[in-house]
């Protein structure tokens, strides 16, 4: 099973935008859509189990800069709703360890494709300084479109680099999927063979993620990650909501149009996110697992929505990150409007499916928490 890189990648300067023939022959994964800060509210949850870890780093870095700026990357922003957390927080951390006048640099990086007019609204020095510690006028906000599994800053840069939900999503492309959407989870990929080829890419992918952040970073900087990870019950955060999904999509159409509608997702082990830290390279100074309930899940649990609507709510969450994705792989096949008609009736399919068994689906989420050191 050859395994082919995609240009597309994942997640931040402006390079070459790729030509249209790039975008059909090898791009995998598309940026999340418009509304995900709205729709998607489970991602959020991770703040809790990284302010700890960023408190940490904020206290440890040991770089010091002779223009007094403190640089920070947010590496897979989306459309910027869960980047205002941490930079607030970094905001603040200045102003109590370091001169009123610092200044604080921040790049936000994401794919060229993504909705940056929504990142601009909602990333702002003002936002970032709304706790009034410190001035916005000291503030400095940067986009940059270019994939994180490329070198984003200059090299020895950053001060810190941090990546909360976005690294699961892959570089590489190892083969369409007759079976599923979900690239890394057996009951998506049952041939072990690609299984095995897609879990390898995975790893490659993600070393060359780390050897990036570790090229950005200075000496004694700091990058924090969310990795994805299975969940308590073996399952994969999503995947079981893609299940209905490819049913859906697969009663219509034939098995060669839907094989290359492929989520990249890669789910992590405790062995797989060390070994992308090689420890003459990194000193790990937190490696911990947290599962976080979904935030819809607790209002169905408490009654405040029908199986319906949280049904809808799943449905609309998925859209929210996945379903430019799908339109995509699925054009190659089909026009535009026969692409929309074929998602949209999949959708109401597993709104219903949800809606019968709601315990069955949900969007908890579970991550390996890092916290490392570049030496």
């Amino acid at each position: 099973m050859k395994i082919t890189d995609s240009p597309l990648c994942l997640k931040h300067a402006l390079p070459k935008m790729p030509t249209q023939d790039e975008n059909e022959e090898g791009r995998v994964m598309v940026g999340m859509t418009s509304n995900y800060n709205d729709l998607n509210k489970s991602q959020s949850t991770v703040w809790k189990h990284v302010r700890p870890l960023l408190l940490k780093a904020m206290q440890d870095v040991e770089t010091t800069d002779s223009n007094n700026c403190f640089r920070v990357a947010d590496l897979g922003c989306a459309t910027g709703g869960n980047s205002i957390a941490p930079l607030s927080f970094i905001s603040e951390q200045i102003s109590n360890t370091r001169s009123a006048d610092c200044a604080l640099d921040v790049y936000l990086g994401d794919l060229p494709q993504n909705a940056w007019s929504s990142v601009v609204a909602t990333v702002t020095p003002e936002s970032i300084t709304k706790n009034g510690k410190r001035s916005a006028k000291n503030t400095f906000v940067s986009m940059v479109g270019r994939s994180f599994y490329e070198v984003c800053t200059p090299p020895a840069s950053l001060d810190l680099s941090y990546s909360l939900v976005a690294v699961h999503w892959m570089k590489s492309y190892a083969g369409d999927l007759p079976s599923g959407l979900y690239a890394t989870d057996p009951m998506h990929v049952p041939d072990l063979d690609l299984l095995q080829a897609w879990r390898d890419a995975g790893a490659k992918d993600f070393l060359v993620f780390t050897n990036a952040r570790h090229r950005e970073l200075k000496r004694g900087g700091f990058f924090i990650g969310a990795i994805a990870a299975p969940k308590d019950n073996g399952h994969f955060p999503w995947s079981m909501v893609g299940l209905p999904l490819i049913k859906a999509i697969t009663s219509r159409v034939a098995p060669e149009v839907s094989a290359p509608c492929v989520l990249p997702c890669c789910w992590r082990t405790e062995a797989d996110v060390r070994a992308g830290f090689p420890s003459e390279l990194w000193d790990v100074r937190a490696c911990e697992f947290h599962q976080t309930k979904d935030p819809v899940r607790e209002q169905f649990e408490r009654g405040e929505m029908t199986p319906a609507e949280y049904g809808k709510s799943v449905i609309e969450s998925f859209k929210a990150v996945c379903h430019p994705t799908c339109e995509a792989a699925l054009s190659k096949s089909l026009d535009r409007k026969e692409v929309e008609k074929l998602l949209e009736e999949s959708y109401f399919d597993c709104i219903d499916t949800i809606a019968a068994d709601p315990e069955q689906y949900n969007l908890d989420v579970s991550f390996w928490y890092v916290l490392a050191r570049k030496k």
